[in-house]
């Protein structure tokens, strides 16, 4: 099954990078493995791509976690976002845990970020940062917008220092950055700053992103946006 996760989220983000007709150096994608108690339980695949002044990110997230072919835990989230000049434009999102629906739609207007999520509606100002992509960039945003229900959730990063991290690409030396507040996880960057792994407490054990392939740099079209 979880081969079939992964063929299923690597085949749709090769499509999207080929859809495109720019070069390859405006549009990249990331796959990550996420691991559970030692476990594949599913994939988080990542595109972005260029196009004139504006950057759209597609996100598809899904989990399920299965003993003896009893289903315990299932996720799956879709989402949508543009950036323009590192400030987002638009978010649509929709995600199902079990069978329980939760989501998060924002627009930019002249009021600010209008929210209308599942936990969370108003408007927000500033420039707030995701759930769904880290760029390195957001680790100096105080507020990131939750793109499972749209709450805003308010963190802080602290640099721990360098780690080698072990993925099916080889052995990498990364960054670890820890958030804490409102969301707590670490995030891992390379030396180009790309997002290479994560981790994070689920379920009373470390859940983890472990990158499984990558086409470009994400944050090189991010940079130079």
């Amino acid at each position: 099954m979880i081969r079939r996760y992964f063929l299923l989220g690597l085949g749709g983000f090769l499509f999207n990078v080929g859809q495109t007709n720019t070069v390859l150096s405006q549009t990249s994608g990331t796959v990550f493995n996420i691991r559970w108690r030692d476990l594949d339980v599913g994939y988080s695949s990542i595109n972005l791509r260029q196009i004139s002044d504006r950057i759209y990110v597609d996100v598809d997230v899904k989990i399920n976690v299965s003993i003896f072919k009893i289903e315990l835990f299932s996720y799956s989230l879709k989402c949508n976002e543009i950036w323009k000049k590192k400030s987002l434009m638009s978010l649509n999102s929709e995600v199902l845990i079990g069978k329980k629906r939760e989501f998060c739609n924002v627009k930019r207007s002249s009021n600010g970020l209008e929210v209308r999520g599942s936990a969370f509606s108003g408007v927000l100002h500033g420039n707030p940062g995701t759930t769904s992509y880290f760029t390195p960039d957001f680790l100096k945003r105080e507020i990131w917008i939750s793109t499972q229900n749209g709450k805003p959730l308010k963190i802080s990063a602290k640099n721990l220092g360098v780690e080698r991290i072990d993925s099916p690409l080889g052995t990498i030396r990364a960054n670890n950055w820890e958030v804490s507040g409102d969301l707590n996880l670490n995030l891992y960057y390379d030396k180009h700053n790309e997002w290479v792994a994560s981790s994070f407490k689920a379920g009373g054990s470390l859940a983890s992103f472990v990158l499984y392939n990558k086409v470009g740099r994400i944050n090189q079209i991010w940079e130079h946006s």
